[in-house]
C-alpha cells in the first residue's frame, strides 16, 4: 500500500515539473524592433537601432538587449489588455517634445501587452510639457535561430 502510494506521488511530481516547464516556455515572448530615435526605459537613456526586446509575463519583466550597440535595460512591467489580439508586435512609445519613452512592449498573436512603470523622469517632464504624443512603432516577431556549424 505504502509503495503505491509512493508511486503515484512520484508520477505526480514528474507532472507537476513538466507542468511548470511547460508554463515557463510560453511565458517569453520576443521580438525585434528597429527604433530609429534616442529613448529612454526606467531612467536609463537607449541609443537608436536594433533591439531584441523579451517580455516575460511570469515575472512582469521586459528586456532589451541593443544589438549593435550592446545596451542593455531591464524594466518591470505589469499586465496590459487590449480590446483584441495584436496582429502585430509592436513597442509604444511616449513622447514629449524631442524625448521618447518605452510605455508598452505588444506582442503579435495576444491580447496581453505588458506596460512599463513611469519613470520619475518622464513624471517630471509630463508636469512641465503636459499630454504626451502617443508613438507606436511595428515591430517584427523573433528572428529565427542561427544554424549550427
Amino acid at each position: 500500500m505504502n509503495k503505491t502510494i509512493f508511486n503515484a506521488l512520484k508520477g505526480l511530481s514528474v507532472v507537476g515539473v513538466l507542468a511548470v516547464g511547460c508554463v515557463f516556455a510560453q511565458s517569453d515572448h520576443k521580438i525585434i524592433a528597429n527604433v530609429p530615435f534616442d529613448f529612454v526605459v526606467m531612467n536609463k537613456q537607449m541609443a537608436a537601432g536594433t533591439y531584441d526586446v523579451t517580455t516575460d509575463l511570469v515575472r512582469s519583466t521586459v528586456l532589451l538587449n541593443g544589438e549593435e550597440n550592446g545596451s542593455a535595460s531591464f524594466a518591470l512591467s505589469f499586465t496590459a489588455v487590449a480590446g483584441k489580439t495584436q496582429e502585430h508586435a509592436k513597442l509604444v512609445f511616449k513622447r514629449y517634445g524631442d524625448r521618447y519613452f518605452l510605455s508598452q512592449v505588444w506582442s503579435a498573436g495576444t491580447d496581453q501587452g505588458r506596460e512599463l512603470q513611469t519613470s520619475k523622469m518622464e513624471k517630471e517632464l509630463a508636469r512641465n510639457t503636459g499630454r504626451p504624443e502617443i508613438v507606436a512603432l511595428l515591430a517584427s516577431g523573433a528572428k529565427p535561430p542561427k544554424p549550427v556549424r
